[in-house]
């Protein structure tokens, strides 16, 4: 039987995929890697490893002949909506290739998200159909060990790759990264943002949260995504956080009912550059809400949660956390978690009066089933999440030591909503790949 070879393309700017690979090694079977900047190169195994400078449109040509010399069976890759891969992805589903797509945790933390050909939006689960939830085995929920904080490795990582990135730049004249801003913008917006954020900024909003809480008075909680996040520009109709806040605001200045707040938290990655909390206050200040708007930097978001009459969002993972935690729930984008009996479904306008929470058994069975089908305990930043991630990695790609046989394919999705299709050849905008600025 012919041995499975493994190709990997853009990874998360980690050694994750580097230790995979190896892991993939030890076992006994190929692996190929293929950079796409410096700052994938500093993250890659020396062996078999390739650099790709050409411009994107030449990628899917450049790939069929790798694949047409060394034969890959399986594709490995981080974020499914990446510039690259959406060039590349097309040409990999139609050569018959297994894809497995890696992703942050649709639960957090302790866990990572691993699926076939799709995540978020792409993914095979995606079904709005609450039988589909409900018709499932009670199996047992799998069990995670706890992983901790991670931001100093994940920071140490993200520093590595894009100064390597810049440093290298010459070597890759046609890469374009899917974040906006240049890294050393990044690093001064953090720069001011994290110590303010330590110094005083903690303490003050964590007593605002308690005055809030202890004062009964209802609010909506609007939690950030990061702007450059895909799940807003692939899978939702917005363009811009911006444009998500101004949306929720002038719904909530028209349809709330008086005398509620609206609370709004953001993302903990946040650089700071777009001057959210600045924009709020302008807005609300336009609008007459001003006293009715709180933004918040920092806050702990289990507590929101528990106390929130609603919470308003686009598709974060924060959804599943606020289904969790009993709290009415609106998607306003593609979410996995957006389904009739989880979310509500009829609006906006209507939300801020007509917001119910969860059914509690449909979200039991909900995420059994996410957890048991896509979820990996560990993360791919600290030593122990890596390790846990390859460890549960290998056993989802069923790899075995020296074992070189065909893998089954994953169980047929019943198909319960009209069929979706996948990756039908549209192309990013020009406004996707940015120019870092």
């Amino acid at each position: 039987m012919t041995s499975r070879k493994f190709l990997f393309l853009q990874g998360v700017a980690t050694p994750f995929f580097r230790k995979l690979g190896a892991a993939i090694q030890e076992n006994g079977y190929e692996v190929f890697r293929v950079n796409f900047c410096g700052g994938d190169s500093w993250f890659s195994q020396h062996k078999n490893s390739w650099r790709f400078t050409a411009s994107l449109d030449q990628l899917p040509a450049w790939l069929e002949a790798k694949h047409q010399a060394h034969q890959f069976t399986d594709v490995v890759l981080f974020g499914d909506t990446r510039p690259v891969h959406l060039y590349a992805l097309p040409l990999l589903q139609r050569l018959g290739l297994k894809i497995y797509v890696y992703e942050e945790g649709y639960f957090r933390p302790d866990w990572i998200t691993l699926e076939q050909n799709g995540v978020n939006g792409h993914s095979r689960l995606l079904n709005k159909n609450p039988e589909f939830w409900l018709n499932q085995d009670g199996e047992d929920l799998k069990l995670a060990h706890t992983i901790g904080k991670n931001f100093l490795p994940r920071a140490w990582h993200d520093i590595c790759y894009r100064l390597t990135t810049a440093a290298f730049k010459i070597s890759y004249p046609h890469y374009k990264t899917h974040r906006p801003f240049k890294a050393y913008r990044e690093y001064l917006g953090w720069a001011q943002r994290m110590p303010n954020n330590k110094l005083w900024r903690e303490r003050w909003e964590h007593r605002k949260i308690q005055q809030l809480v202890k004062s009964k008075q209802a609010y909506y909680l609007l939690p950030l995504q990061l702007d450059s996040d895909a799940q807003i520009r692939v899978h939702s109709a917005f363009t811009s956080m911006q444009q998500v806040i101004l949306t929720v605001m002038a719904s909530f200045a028209k349809y709330a009912p008086p005398g509620t707040k609206l609370v709004i938290k953001n993302h903990p990655l946040d650089t700071g550059l777009l001057k959210h909390c600045k924009k709020v206050k302008q807005i609300a200040e336009n609008l007459g809400i001003g006293n009715r708007v709180l933004f918040l930097e920092t806050g702990h978001l289990p507590t929101l949660l528990q106390h929130t009459k609603g919470t308003v969002l686009v598709n974060s993972t924060t959804g599943t956390s606020a289904l969790h935690h009993g709290s009415p729930t609106i998607a306003l984008g593609t979410a996995l978690f957006d389904i009739p009996g989880l979310t509500f479904q009829h609006g906006l306008d209507r939300f801020w009066t007509e917001g119910q929470p969860a059914d509690p058994h449909l979200f039991s069975q909900f995420r059994r089933r996410v957890i048991q089908e896509t979820q990996i305990n560990g993360d791919f930043y600290s030593r122990k999440g890596i390790k846990l991630a390859i460890e549960g990695s290998l056993l989802a790609m069923q790899i075995s030591p020296q074992l070189a046989k065909p893998v089954p394919s994953l169980s047929p999705v019943p198909n319960l909503t009209p069929t979706k299709v996948i990756y039908g050849g549209k192309l990013p905008e020009a406004s996707y790949l940015y120019k870092e600025r």
